[in-house]
């Protein structure tokens, strides 16, 4: 997987979206829940969306509840496999193709490079946020702050936000410094990897792009 060229793994990516989109029935989603299981195991990154799933189950359950007292369990259920469907095709997708894959496929794709540069930095940065606002909550609790997510702690949540808020501007501040130095507007950028599509990747595409339209036509009969 990691060595597809990031044009084949966007489209791929794309594709797996959409064919979470198309899918209507229920059974159809749970299928497509159960196919994107098995194949984390088999991409390497079954620990590491089971840590990331704490993060998830909370949405899941507010969009389920949301959804039971609106409509009805039937479609609480539906809504509620879609987006856990969606997250898992998110985060294998994020979890293959790097910040400098990203920013090198949308300049083939003729993105301005400032757009794709905004979006690369975005996804360098998120990593770094998470693990800053660990050390946070780590320093606040040594001091006794308690931090964690319950509602007589919202009084105390300024301890995470404030000093959250001063490191971002340090860190703007040091990009934008960094930025200067190393002359990001001037022309004839070039990168430092070069990225080709083959012909069995253009095939992959096409065959998965042939799947997805029989299986539009498929799942509404």
């Amino acid at each position: 997987m990691k060595r597809l060229d990031p044009r084949t793994k966007l489209a791929l990516g794309l594709m797996a979206i959409a064919a979470v989109f198309v899918a209507r029935e229920p059974e159809t989603l749970v299928v497509e829940s159960l196919i994107l299981l098995a194949a984390l195991p088999l991409l390497r990154m079954g620990k590491e969306w089971a840590h990331s799933f704490r993060y998830f189950w909370p949405m899941l359950g507010l969009v389920f509840v949301i959804a039971f007292f609106s409509f009805n369990l039937q479609v609480a259920l539906l809504l509620a496999i879609r987006l856990f469907n969606l997250l898992t095709v998110s985060f294998v997708f994020f979890r293959t193709v790097s910040p400098e894959e990203m920013g090198a496929t949308l300049n083939k794709l003729g993105v301005p490079y400032s757009f794709a540069f905004i979006l690369t930095t975005a996804m360098r940065y998120v990593p770094l946020i998470r693990q800053k606002i660990r050390n946070i909550i780590d320093a606040q609790s040594s001091r006794g702050i308690d931090l964690r997510p319950r509602l007589r702690n919202v009084g105390n949540f300024l301890a995470l936000l404030m000093p959250l808020l001063a490191q971002s501007f340090v860190l703007s501040d040091e990009l934008a410094l960094a930025m200067e130095s190393r002359g990001f507007g001037r022309e004839g950028r070039s990168t430092r990897r070069q990225y080709n599509l083959t012909f069995w990747e253009c095939a992959l595409m096409v065959g998965a792009l042939v799947l997805l339209i029989i299986f539009a036509f498929w799942e509404r009969g």
